[in-house]
């Protein structure tokens, strides 16, 4: 299957990721510091397999705490490419963290980027093969944005807000084809929650939601549930309304060391043509500066 430009609107919202829960500060700068440590992780997405031009995305991000954990500044570097079009974001965040009780933060946070876009024309498959409005060269252009959110974390719950990413770009400048293809034209609000709770002697629920809600697409609600055992593996799936059932796998080696696994299955139409999506992340934790993490980190 070979994705068509028709010309009329080519758009591209923030990357979309199933294992949320296990990387947050891609949608949420209020987390960055959140793990009590520098915090590394990997992570990347291949969705809708099969398909030419699906999305492909790779997120690489660090986040830690200073000032004895009232800042928290992250770090993140996010490549996603659709059809034609490449995107790379380089997102900087800063947390101000308020100690609510000893078992809970209040975190704000304010994020600072730089997306850099390119579209290559050569790659067009247009309805129209006389179209003069595809050239065969590229173009880029590099735009800043910044984004806002909030973050409560208590031992046994979460709950966060977000807007990653408030400005409205466009790799072009506004001319007649600048109408049609823009990086971020449509702006996402994001609501996230969950809690763990044991129900066994080795085992623990852990449930939780994501909410995205953009004027310009269709309603996004995320709801996953994980059980976890010996506090080392994590299994569990999702439900993203109207679209597929996600499988997770997380396994925790050791205090530092974690990886997890996803699989997609589509529930729409696109299972004629593709067998669903699939994400690989890896999670390193690194104490520093005295910093113990003795505690396992569920949020």
């Amino acid at each position: 299957m070979v994705m068509l430009v028709a010309g009329s609107v080519f758009s591209q919202g923030d990357p979309h990721y199933s294992m949320y829960m296990f990387n947050k500060l891609a949608i949420n700068p209020a987390y960055a510091g959140s793990r009590d440590a520098l915090t590394l992780t990997g992570h990347y997405r291949n969705q809708w397999e099969g398909i030419d031009g699906a999305p492909k995305t790779f997120t690489f991000a660090g986040h830690a705490p200073f000032f004895k954990n009232r800042v928290g500044v992250g770090l993140s570097l996010i490549s996603d490419k659709i059809g034609m079009v490449n995107t790379t974001y380089v997102d900087m965040s800063y947390a101000y963290r308020i100690k609510v009780s000893d078992e809970a933060k209040l975190a704000i946070g304010l994020q600072g980027q730089l997306d850099f876009g390119r579209i290559d024309w050569s790659k067009a498959d247009p309805l129209d093969g006389g179209d003069q409005r595809f050239s065969e060269g590229r173009e880029t252009r590099l735009n800043p944005n910044f984004g806002l959110g909030v973050y409560y974390q208590h031992e046994k719950y979460y709950i966060g807000a977000s807007v990653p990413r408030i400005l409205k770009t466009s790799i072009y400048d506004k001319d007649a084809r600048s109408q049609s293809v823009s990086i971020n034209s449509l702006r996402s609000y994001y609501l996230m929650g969950g809690f763990v709770s044991r129900v066994g002697e080795n085992v623990k629920f852990q449930p939780g939601a994501l909410v995205s809600i953009n004027p310009n697409a269709p309603f996004e609600f995320d709801l996953n549930a994980s059980f976890v055992f010996m506090d080392a593996l994590w299994v569990g799936a999702s439900y993203r309304l109207g679209d597929s059932f996600d499988f997770i796998l997380q396994y925790r080696f050791n205090q530092q060391l974690k990886a997890a696994i996803a699989a997609d299955l589509t529930l729409t139409e696109l299972n004629n043509y593709s067998p669903g999506s699939f994400e690989l992340m890896l999670e390193y934790t690194l104490q520093f500066d005295g910093a113990k993490y003795n505690n396992i980190r569920y949020f």
